[in-house]
């Protein structure tokens, strides 16, 4: 199922392709859907998938690739885990990364959306960059986030993790870069203020 982004963000087709909810096997071992709603978003996660040329198409269809709710690149946005496209504006939990936040108490998962970014051998860097650009920039404005203090990388949450430096390198960008680029998408996309009429004396002026 297609859903677009609204043309101030691209007008990018999201392909609805969301994966199985699947039960836990253990407390500590959730699956990557496990079907509990998010009640609040407090941050975008930004990750990527750690295999050059790995495709958006291809991780998808792999359920140790496809985690997250989002898989991004050149070509495509495929939702994995409902966060924009469901009709009823449902946003459920991904579980994407082991972790809980600097307190030790809550589970980012509860209270994150997280977009896995593809990148490396054919796909070209800037196509892909511009989808996650316009993507997260849509999100923010979604979750009313702001992305010089509610975008985190992975790497921000586990200190095991690298990304999402290699696929920014891939791209000619850099996480600061990336959050400058997605600020000016939203500043783009907000409603400009109507310019007033002009008064016979400005206009002989």
């Amino acid at each position: 199922m297609f859903s677009n982004l609204s043309e101030k963000f691209g007008g990018y087709p999201v392909v609805r392709q969301w994966i199985p909810k699947a039960k836990a096997k253990t407390d500590s071992a959730l699956p990557p859907r496990p079907g509990t709603l998010l009640d609040k978003v407090t941050a975008v996660v930004i990750s990527d998938t750690g295999w050059p040329s790995l495709t958006a198409a291809d991780a998808a269809k792999d359920l140790g690739q496809a985690y997250g709710h989002f898989l991004v690149d050149d070509k495509t946005i495929i939702e994995c885990v409902p966060a924009l496209t469901s009709s009823v504006g449902m946003v459920e939990q991904a579980r994407f990364v082991k972790t809980r936040a600097p307190n030790g108490t809550d589970d980012l998962h509860e209270t994150t959306i997280a977009v896995n970014l593809c990148f490396g051998g054919p796909i070209v860097g800037a196509d892909a960059y511009a989808r996650w650009v316009a993507l997260i920039a849509r999100l923010c404005d979604r979750f009313e986030l702001n992305p010089a203090e509610h975008l985190k990388r992975a790497s921000d949450l586990d200190p095991a993790r690298r990304d999402p430096q290699q696929a920014l390198q891939a791209a000619g960008s850099d996480f600061d870069k990336l959050k400058a680029a997605v600020g000016a998408k939203l500043n783009q996309a907000k409603p400009q203020p109507a310019k007033p009429p002009a008064t016979p004396e400005a206009a002989h002026a």
